[in-house]
């Protein structure tokens, strides 16, 4: 696909886009609120500053990873920029010009805004490009997690304490390990995140709701229902809402009895013609938006002829392998096969052999669009607006996607031989 046609499929959601030369290296890393129209800037227009156009003439490719809202791309991409340092990123690797977010070291910690890195056993995090943005994820996480706002601890109670915004640390000297648990949380998030903060608060609802908190619950309930509407008004104007979001994670969990909420979640499909070039793709989600860093293709091996079953036996089976042996560093929590009952028994069978049973798995027959699980011998039937069922169908289609983009490349390499 030509690159311009390429940023021409790009969603109109939040994320991170990462340019690339001819080699595949990353050489720039972005963020956006509407990730097209953001990229699509860079090929409109030709009155770029002198940087951007030297970057603009090594680009060959762009990738993208999307982002539940703008804050979370702005947090991603940092952590991002740290990892890959792109060549093109200077300024955010050498100019300290650009805000860090710093979780002080004290008794009970406090986050603040600084420019300079001048305490070397406190924690920092970015720098990171857009500081109104910035304040916006500081003020959302003061708003969601209840730790200190006060630059010194007061002797009495602040309003905070009594509006339910602070554990107030400063009279309850015996709440420094509940404490210590939030200011991890909000480490997690700022580093990348764990959980995003709707995540977090759908656990703290569930986890309230059980004890009978009922009031503390329906708190829980009106932050949700207050970010969602945020997230819908500000970043998803330009496409129809499809509802895949906490009540698909709920519902798979659910489904596959798992003890915790199924964050990530690969996908196997196979591709090949009278099973000749046969490839398989592993496609990851994360908090079920696509984890392109953790995308994988197989070139089938140990497979003669047609046997889409031995084919999806061998790439799950190199990928526990790749587990075990420190190939792979990233452990799913459901592992979705696209077929019928038959290939979900045959990737049973391997989970088994390798003693990889505690994590879930499902598959979904494209068929009549039925999920199959291993405890049943029945189909799982959805209904058709079924948020479980958008979620499976999303991922099954982008494991197709990739692996029929790589047979063709092998293809079309061997018939130029």
């Amino acid at each position: 696909m030509d690159i311009r046609q390429k940023v021409q499929s790009l969603p109109e959601t939040p994320g991170v886009y990462l340019m690339k030369d001819e080699h595949g290296e990353i050489i720039y890393i972005g963020k956006a609120a509407a990730l097209r129209k953001r990229v699509t800037s860079y090929f409109v227009h030709d009155d770029h500053a002198p940087k951007i156009s030297m970057l603009m003439k090594r680009v060959c490719d762009v990738d993208y990873i999307e982002t539940p809202t703008e804050v979370e791309a702005l947090l991603l991409e940092a952590q991002l920029i740290n990892k890959h340092k792109p060549r093109y990123n200077t300024r955010q690797k050498d100019d300290k010009s650009y805000p860090l977010v710093k979780i002080t070291r004290e008794p009970f910690p406090k986050l603040v805004l600084t420019r300079q890195k001048t305490d070397t056993k406190a924690r920092y995090y970015g720098p990171f490009t857009d500081s109104r943005m910035l304040h916006e994820a500081l003020r959302l996480i003061h708003t969601i997690f209840p730790i200190r706002k006060c630059q010194t601890l007061p002797k009495t109670a602040c309003l905070y304490y009594h509006i339910g915004q602070c554990i107030a640390p400063c009279i309850f000297l015996d709440k420094k390990e509940e404490y210590a648990k939030l200011i991890n949380e909000v480490s997690d998030f700022l580093g990348g995140g764990k959980k995003s903060l709707i995540d977090y608060l759908s656990e703290k609802m569930e986890e309230a709701s059980r004890e009978l908190r009922f009031e503390e619950a329906q708190i829980y309930k009106e932050q949700i229902q207050a970010l969602a509407q945020l997230r819908k008004k500000r970043f998803y104007q330009a496409r129809p809402e499809k509802s895949v979001s906490l009540s698909a994670t709920s519902e798979l969990r659910r489904v596959l009895k798992l003890k915790k909420y199924p964050e990530r979640v690969v996908c196997f499909d196979v591709s090949n013609i009278m099973g000749t070039e046969a490839v398989a793709s592993k496609v990851s989600f994360y908090r079920e938006m696509p984890d392109k860093f953790d995308y994988r293709h197989y070139k089938i091996k140990t497979v003669i002829g047609i046997d889409d079953y031995s084919m999806i036996q061998e790439a799950v089976r190199r990928m526990i392998r790749g587990i075990k042996e420190g190939r792979e560093e990233i452990v799913p929590d459901v592992i979705v096969i696209d077929g019928g009952k038959g290939h979900l028994r045959a990737a049973y069978e391997v989970m088994k052999q390798e003693s990889f049973t505690e994590v879930g798995l499902i598959s979904i027959a494209k068929r009549f669009e039925h999920l199959y699980t291993v405890e049943s011998s029945e189909p799982l039937v959805l209904e058709r607006d079924s948020p479980l069922l958008h979620l499976m169908q999303k991922v099954r289609d982008e494991a197709h996607r990739f692996a029929i983009t790589y047979h063709r490349k092998l293809r079309d390499k061997k018939l130029y031989e």
